[in-house]
């Protein structure tokens, strides 16, 4: 009887290993996350489409540093993960997918340079042949920040869009030189039946988490960069005009008005809190210090208007200097073309123009 069954046993692992041999390999090739030395950082690694930014402190040697790499599922890197380079210009790591069919290239910067305070939205690229990404550089022309939008959500449901149909797109006849467009858009039919008719127009310091977007919309925005200054007023110019129907979240016409809005947050951060979001931009106890432009002065412009908005001191909050000098403190800057954007209710069309922004602290006052 043993080896009457034998034939069988034989045939059912041919086919059990045929089934795990035809399995197919993976397709992907990304950098899943960045480990580096914990010490050294000011800020968690940033991986935004091919690009990875470590926000490092001053005293960093960036001549000989050892980023390691997780990646998607058999995919392979070179160099290596964990050799030893000199980072004081950004470089190049390419990603090949475990099926050998992609290959992504990830430019990998350590930023010690600290973000400056004053933004002219000179600087814009376009990302993925699709959207515009607006960055900052330093006095030696190295990126050290990319502002973050909700440009690459759109693009699941933008379809053909060109990139000045996105939300944030640049604006050539600024106030001087270039400037921002932030404009309300229609997330179209799939949109409204996933309960997101509207996409507005912003632009934040910060990062977009597209991976929550769907599920989790107010968890999507994470927060603020590192600074080294205490800023005390957020000043720019504008111009606004609201769309002509406004709908909420139902994609239901309301009798109200469509509004813009601008705020400036300045927070501690820690071992539990890294970056702020949707549900705790204004609440969260490490806040120290809000600066948001008043209802009464959120008013349509069709000329450039300037703005001056004091920060306001949460009341018993202190400043320690050292926790500054160390780059525990961080700062989110956030325009949008429509005050209730993130709740999906605003209208389309609404369009707020952005230049010649600055942050006013000791050094500048």
């Amino acid at each position: 009887m043993r080896y009457y069954k034998l034939p069988f046993i034989i045939l059912f692992l041919s086919v059990f290993v045929s089934c795990i041999k035809s399995e197919p390999a993976n397709a992907e090739a990304d950098i899943t996350a960045c480990i580096v030395d914990g010490d050294i950082l000011k800020k968690d690694p940033i991986i935004q489409n091919k690009r990875i930014q470590l926000f490092v402190k001053s005293d960093t040697d960036l001549s000989n540093q050892a980023p390691e790499f997780e990646l998607t599922p058999g995919a392979s890197i070179s160099p290596e993960s964990g050799t030893s380079r000199n980072f004081t210009t950004s470089k190049t790591y390419t990603v090949i997918s475990e099926d050998g069919g992609s290959v992504k290239e990830y430019e990998v910067a350590y930023t010690i340079s600290a973000l400056g305070s004053e933004y002219n939205f000179e600087h814009v690229r376009l990302e993925n042949d699709k959207y515009d990404v607006f960055y900052e550089v330093d006095g030696e022309g190295k990126t050290v920040m990319d502002w973050a939008s909700g440009n690459v959500g759109f693009s699941i449901v933008g379809g053909n869009a060109s990139p000045d149909e996105y939300p944030t797109s640049r604006l050539l006849n600024g106030k001087d030189g270039q400037g921002a467009k932030l404009t309300t858009r229609s997330t179209g039919t799939f949109g409204v039946q996933i309960g997101k008719p509207i996409a507005a127009g912003n632009l934040f310091m910060g990062e977009f988490d597209l991976a929550n977007s769907i599920t989790d919309p107010l968890k999507s925005l994470k927060l603020g960069v590192p600074i080294d200054f205490i800023p005390s007023a957020l000043k720019g110019f504008y111009k606004y005009e609201a769309g002509p129907v406004y709908t909420n979240i139902d994609n239901e016409e309301e009798d109200q008005e469509d509004s813009w809005d601008v705020y400036a947050i300045f927070f501690e951060t820690d071992e539990d809190l890294k970056f702020l979001d949707g549900t705790n931009r204004f609440t969260h106890p490490n806040i120290v210090s809000i600066a948001r432009i008043p209802e009464s002065e959120r008013v349509e412009a069709d000329e450039w208007t300037s703005f001056f908005i004091p920060f306001e001191l949460v009341d018993g909050k202190q400043i320690d200097p050292q926790k500054l000098n160390d780059g525990k403190y961080s700062l989110t800057l956030v325009f949008t073309s429509s005050i209730s954007g993130d709740l999906f209710s605003g209208a389309v069309g609404s369009t707020l123009l952005i230049d010649e922004v600055e942050l006013i602290h000791a050094d500048n006052d």
